[in-house]
C-alpha cells in the first residue's frame, strides 16, 4: 500500500488545466450576457395563467382507455 507514494504530475496537470478552461468560458460566458434584456424583463409585469378552481378539478374524473380483455371461444 505504501510503494505508491509519488504525486501524479501528469494528472494533476490535467486536472488544473480543465479548472482553467472551466474558469475561462465562466468567464466568457458572464461577459457574453445581454444586461438590458435581464432589466427589461425584470421590469415587465408577470403574466400567470388563471388557476382551475378546486370544485372543478375534483369533479373531472381520469377516463380509463383501458379495453377489456379478448374471451376464449
Amino acid at each position: 500500500m505504501e510503494e505508491n507514494k509519488k504525486p501524479d504530475y501528469i494528472g494533476n496537470i490535467i486536472v488544473f488545466i480543465l479548472f482553467g478552461f472551466l474558469l475561462y468560458a465562466g468567464y466568457l460566458s458572464y461577459k457574453s450576457i445581454d444586461w438590458t434584456v435581464l432589466t427589461r424583463l425584470e421590469n415587465e409585469q408577470l403574466i400567470l395563467p388563471t388557476p382551475i378552481p378546486a370544485s372543478q378539478s375534483a369533479q373531472i374524473a381520469p377516463t380509463s382507455t383501458a379495453t377489456s380483455p379478448a374471451t376464449k371461444k
